[in-house]
């Protein structure tokens, strides 16, 4: 009878391989250690132009109009943003793959926009902001390789909070007329970003021997730095957050579920009373029924869906300066909305790439709430946690916002970043078991490392 031992030699080879792979490394501490720091800079920089943080530098030496186009400057930062991009894919695939995680889905989302460029009004614009996003994704999928995930989450909290101290500063220092927006392009930009780095700090907040003082510092930084963005949804998110993270807290400890259970129950009821009751959120928001005029330009936009359901116009097509109808509608609705978008998920996705590509994030979304509640059910809650309460928030943003549209927003980059993380949780919890249940006991210890699997909730 054959030993069942040899029914694995190619994961015991590949075990055997990556042990001495970690000890070569181990014994050149210095090399390893640039090579980090190397991929820590180019993370922070890729994740800077991932979030529009750099955009600054452009306005700022070329200042901004209605119907800008590119500049050398932002050519430029575009190719850096792909040359990190692909840096950080090399970097990833060059670490040790502890738990794999589906690359094709997500790299789908952006291949459904660069085929719209086949029926798109503007087919340079739809090829050169669609390549974009596909290189973002890359990027993330390398980040997520390159980067522990709690160590990847404080790199976004980090960056976000350089970003609050970055606008309140050229706040102080030139007091632009109009909404306070800082280094970004839009109040809306400014307050997404502010919502994000709580959901990141949060997070960290979770880790087992973090530095609570700090993230708490940067939780009340970036939770004024929203407030004075005036923009709602975000605001709105920030308080969604917190309540949520207690519900979540609540529910991961088997002494206090049933008290988090009651609580969501509640909330649940508290949520169906405000969205039968919209007016309440008006006036504490201070917003009128219109949503500060965005649902006038909505009837335009059904419309114009209805002329194109399966594919849309294409990705980035509609508003384009070359679309006459964009324009009409622009200056139909010019005194209340100033930027030509749907200023409503839903409406921005058929717009855009039709049902056909609609149907396809809406499985993505769907795909990453399932993982992120078997997560809250397994060993990697913290995850779970955060994963869910960003799906909530682009629910809140989708509202009067576009979501997961554009490559530049903080949304974007969390929710493929956290859909990675708790994919790689729950294969690491799959392999556990099975490891369990396969190994002899003549067998020796693992073939994966048992601190792998050491995630604390």
């Amino acid at each position: 009878m054959r030993n069942r031992t040899d029914l694995r030699p190619g994961l015991a080879s590949a075990s055997a391989m990556s042990l001495v792979r970690r000890k070569q490394i181990s014994r050149d501490p210095t090399r390893r250690s640039v090579s980090d720091r190397t991929t820590y800079l180019v993370s922070a920089f890729f994740l800077l132009g991932a979030v529009s943080a750099l955009g600054i530098i452009d306005r700022a030496i070329y200042g901004e109009w209605y119907g800008k186009t590119g500049t050398k400057i932002t050519a430029a930062l575009n190719l850096l943003e792909i040359s990190a991009s692909l840096f950080l894919l090399w970097s990833g695939t060059r670490k040790i793959r502890i738990a794999p995680f589906n690359r094709f889905l997500p790299l789908a989302a952006p291949g459904i926009l660069l085929m719209s460029v086949f029926w798109s009004l503007d087919p340079r614009l739809t090829i050169t902001q669609g390549a974009l996003y596909f290189f973002i994704v890359l990027g993330l999928i390398g980040l997520v390789e390159a980067l522990d995930s709690d160590e990847l989450m404080k790199l976004i909290a980090l960056i976000c909070g350089l970003s609050a101290v970055a606008s309140v500063v050229q706040f102080l220092a030139f007091h632009e007329p109009g909404d306070f927006r800082g280094i970004f392009s839009q109040k809306n930009v400014l307050g997404q970003v502010m919502a994000g780095g709580v959901l990141a700090a949060l997070h960290c907040m979770r880790i087992p021997g973090g530095r609570r003082f700090r993230y708490i510092c940067l939780i009340a930084l970036c939770t004024v730095v929203a407030f004075m963005s005036k923009s709602a949804t975000s605001v709105l998110a920030i308080f969604v957050f917190f309540w949520l993270a207690i519900l979540g807290s609540l529910y991961s400890r088997p002494a206090t579920r049933i008290v988090g259970i009651c609580l969501a129950f509640c909330s649940v009821l508290a949520v169906v009373f405000i969205v039968t009751n919209p007016d309440l959120i008006y006036e504490l928001f201070g917003k009128d029924q219109t949503l500060t005029g965005r649902t006038l330009i909505w009837p335009y936009v059904i419309a114009h869906i209805l002329e194109k359901p399966l594919l849309g116009w294409g990705y980035l097509a509609f508003w384009s300066a070359l679309n006459p109808v964009a324009l009409e509608i622009a200056s139909a609705t010019w005194n209340t909305v100033k930027i030509a978008n749907a200023h409503n998920a839903l409406l921005e996705f058929l717009l855009e790439i039709g049902i056909v590509g609609t149907c396809f994030f809406i499985f993505l979304w769907l795909r990453n709430f399932v993982f992120a509640v078997k997560c809250m059910n397994g060993p990697a809650s913290r995850f779970g946690l955060s994963s869910l309460l960003l799906l909530t928030a682009i629910l809140l943003t989708g509202t009067s916002e576009q979501v997961l549209l554009t490559g530049g927003q903080i949304w974007t980059i969390l929710f493929f970043t956290t859909g990675f993380m708790c994919e790689k949780s729950l294969w690491l919890t799959r392999a556990a078991r099975t490891q369990g249940r396969l190994r002899p006991r003549s067998m020796p210890a693992a073939i994966v490392p048992k601190s792998v699997f050491k995630e604390p909730s």
